[in-house]
């Protein structure tokens, strides 16, 4: 900003692409630490030597909607209690994706900042203090800090509780991608549903809206109890 004397226009027109390229540099490291971080859990036992959790292409996608599902109830509930009601943010977020595609904004924020965020925060944080105060601290103080690094206090909030989620069902999966996956299923949804619901209205499909959210509860329910069986199931770490 200081070398084009820009000043905030220019960060906004470029923040999304800084973001997802930052994300992809960050990948290198956090994946260097984290096959570190298994290499010491297998010489001290707190893993077996065996691989990940096994997850099928269904369960990848059921995982996928999961993740919308969770991003469009914590929606609703900070609507609810008028915790999304911050201009500076809204503004923010509408200067940071004016004239930029959709696909543009799925492959930067959909897809490469939230697995770099997720090699940070889960792959790395959660499971370095899951080894040092348990699985239920570590879910905790993990949440939290992924809250607190998004900056504001609405997406802290937001951010806190998807955060947990996330790290219960990587945990409950044992599968690294079970974690981007869930992202990336937040990220992307939150990014389609303005204009999927701006289509419904325009073509009188308004009626579609509550089957949809239906159907996205069931997927939340079901999987949060399927998963669980699973984790339970398996009965071991393996991450």
């Amino acid at each position: 900003m200081d070398v084009t004397g820009g000043g905030d226009e220019v960060y906004y027109e470029n923040a999304v692409w800084l973001t997802g390229a930052a994300g992809l540099l960050t990948a290198v490291p956090m994946t260097f630490l984290y096959g570190r971080d298994r290499k010491r859990r297998m010489e001290a036992g707190l893993v077996p030597q065996r691989g990940q959790g096994r997850l099928t292409v269904p369960e990848g996608i059921w995982i996928f909607f999961i993740g919308a599902a969770l991003a469009q109830f914590m929606n609703f509930v900070m609507v609810f209690f008028s915790l999304l009601v911050e201009s500076d943010y809204q503004e923010n977020m509408a200067m940071m994706e004016e004239g930029k595609s959709l696909g543009v904004l799925i492959f930067w924020l959909g897809i490469a900042a939230p697995a770099a965020e997720e090699m940070i925060f889960r792959w790395v944080v959660y499971l370095r203090l899951r080894d040092m105060r348990g699985m239920v601290s570590a879910i905790v103080v993990s949440g939290l800090l992924f809250g607190i690094y998004h900056g504001n206090i609405v997406q802290a909030i937001y951010a806190s509780v998807l955060g947990m989620a996330f790290a219960w069902l990587l945990e409950m999966t044992g599968n690294l991608l079970t974690s981007i996956l869930l992202h990336a299923g937040a990220n992307i949804w939150s990014l389609v549903y303005p204009d999927l619901v701006t289509w419904m209205i325009r073509s009188s499909h308004v009626a579609l809206l509550i089957p949809m959210l239906a159907v996205l509860a069931a997927v939340l329910i079901c999987g949060f109890r399927y998963f669980s069986a699973k984790g339970r199931h398996r009965g071991s770490r393996c991450i």
